[in-house]
């Protein structure tokens, strides 16, 4: 395996197979092969990559759990020909599931029927070599050395983004906002492109978006005007965006720029543009297009130099479809899609934002920035938090309020409202299907259901959308995998339009094919719905 180390070096490579490598000396192969004869040659080929080589002839024992967590390249030898559920499968899945890269090889590969040369792939593996191939030893090296040389610019590019991330105020720490803020990173260099950001309320939209402004090279300088499309009124929504001519309409006693001229050089932030009535939408459309505005009681149109950054909670597919937003004005504004996750989805990132809020408070209360006990983060930890950032964020003011001493900050100081739901038992009263119970009637299947439902309702606290969010990706990821991936059939199944179901996807982290089952995290006391049959989801 490959270890990834701190503190690695980054050179440009020279020529030959003597430049010198851009990774640590430190770096460690793992190769897993039952053949120690083969294993000491690929030892062999390996010298000149300047890293240590280490072996492993039982595959069993190649995802290590302590070790694989480390691991970034792994090289594992395949049988004759390999047969779906072996060992050798079995383990590049477990190394690919701690986000390994994975080179698999076999004796004779060019032999094998088609399917068993796809076996590998669908476990995981980015190549598959021949060890029978002229040139297999310096195929190997090379493959390795750029595999190596990549993953050192990721490891370099990892710890810019973290930086950039903690200087704008964003506390992460999962891989998914890792991702995200590299999506947007590259976002905003293309400073004359509109962006749609999408998430749950409370996810940190606008912080997102203060982000864009401040990385963007051409529009940092200039203004970052937020609008909340929610709170404008439909009769002045257009004075207020557009601007006004003074006398145009009644009351209008002075000439108005209007927010989008007030943001030239800069960033418009339309947040919940999914709000925005129809007439509006038209104009909207134009800047857009031809970066033109109207005002209104103008006869001629101005020339506007703006990004426009938009964002929303709501499903603008599904809006559209309702005929409440146009859609190509939902085409004009998703042209660089960011999606934020729920919090329930990265719960890697609760403890970074509880450090974050805490001493931002703590500040803003004029005390010392208390210490955290593990089990208020562990509690915090436990909580559905459908208010997600913004709720978590109002948890910890709270605690601050109810902390009077100078000690750490302890369970004790939570709101009482936190103590409730982690000392409710989610899974009592549970049950599950016996074993060989299947409901094949609709009655049956309708009472097992039923009582199923009670507990999504209690888990939810009876909110129709988070339960409703529950159950349509269960349905989706089903569908899914009976259409094997097919997005086509799978729109036709549910009787919604393909875009909807390639957001629906991206919403909620849906693949084909599926996750293992031990990779799936459901609310407590939800696992039985499992038992259905329903495939497991990311």
């Amino acid at each position: 395996m490959l270890v990834k180390t701190k503190g690695q070096r980054h050179e440009p490579p020279g020529e030959g197979g003597n430049r010198p490598c851009s990774w640590s000396s430190q770096t460690v192969v793992l190769v897993v092969d039952t053949n120690s004869e083969r294993a000491a040659q690929i030892r062999a080929s390996l010298g000149q990559l300047h890293t240590s080589v280490q072996f492993e002839s039982d595959p069993t024992k190649a995802v290590n759990p302590l070790a694989a967590s480390r691991v970034a390249v792994a090289m594992v030898a395949l049988g004759q020909k390999p047969v779906a559920g072996s060992t050798e499968l079995s383990a590049i899945r477990g190394l690919c599931a701690v986000e390994s890269e994975v080179i698999a090889y076999a004796q004779g590969i060019r032999d094998w029927d088609i399917r068993s040369r796809c076996l590998p792939f669908l476990a995981g593996a980015t190549h598959l070599l021949d060890t029978h191939q002229e040139g297999f030893a310096v195929e190997l090296t090379a493959l390795l050395r750029s595999m190596l040389e990549r993953i050192s610019r990721r490891t370099a590019e990892e710890r810019d983004i973290r930086t950039a991330m903690h200087r704008l105020g964003i506390a992460a720490a999962s891989k998914s906002m890792l991702e995200l803020f590299r999506i947007l990173m590259r976002f905003s260099q293309l400073s004359d492109l509109p962006t749609l950001i999408t998430g749950e309320t409370g996810t940190g939209k606008e912080r997102l978006a203060r982000a864009l402004h401040q990385l963007d090279p051409k529009r940092s300088r200039g203004p970052f005007v937020p609008v909340n499309c929610g709170a404008l009124s439909s009769t002045l929504a257009e004075s207020e965006l557009f601007g006004h001519r003074r006398g145009s309409f009644t009351g209008a006693d002075r000439d108005r720029r209007g927010l989008i001229r007030a943001a030239q050089g800069g960033v418009l932030f339309l947040d919940e543009v999914g709000e925005l009535p129809e007439a509006v939408q038209t104009k909207l459309l134009r800047v857009l297009q031809e970066g033109q505005v109207l005002t209104v009681g103008e006869e001629r149109e101005e020339r506007v130099d703006v990004r426009i950054v938009a964002a929303t909670n709501r499903d603008l597919d599904q809006r559209v479809e309702q005929g409440a937003f146009r859609p190509d004005l939902l085409h004009r504004l998703n042209v660089l899609p960011l999606h934020i996750p729920p919090l329930r989805q990265r719960r890697e990132d609760i403890r970074p934002l509880v450090d974050h809020f805490v001493a931002m408070h703590a500040r803003s209360f004029g005390r010392p920035c208390p210490t955290l006990t593990d089990e208020v983060v562990e509690a915090l930890e436990k909580l559905e938090l459908p208010g997600n950032v913004r709720q978590l964020e109002n948890i910890v003011r709270r605690a601050l309020v109810n902390h009077t001493s100078s000690a750490a900050l302890r369970l004790g100081d939570l709101p009482p409202e936190v103590w409730r739901e982690v000392a409710t038992d989610r899974s009592e009263g549970v049950s599950t299907p016996s074993s060989g119970h299947i409901p094949c009637t609709a009655q049956d299947l309708e009472e097992h259901v039923r009582h199923q439902f009670h507990r999504l309702v209690d888990l939810t606290n009876g909110r129709l959308d988070r339960s409703l969010e529950f159950c349509e990706r269960l349905l989706i990821s089903l569908v899914l995998e009976r259409t094997h991936g097919n997005q086509s059939e799978t729109a036709r199944l549910l009787q919604i339009t393909p875009r909807s179901v390639y957001n629906k996807l991206r919403k909620y982290h849906l693949r084909f094919p599926p996750a293992p089952l031990t990779a799936l995290v459901l609310p407590s006391g939800l696992n039985s719905l499992l038992l259905w049959g329903v495939p497991a989801m990311m």
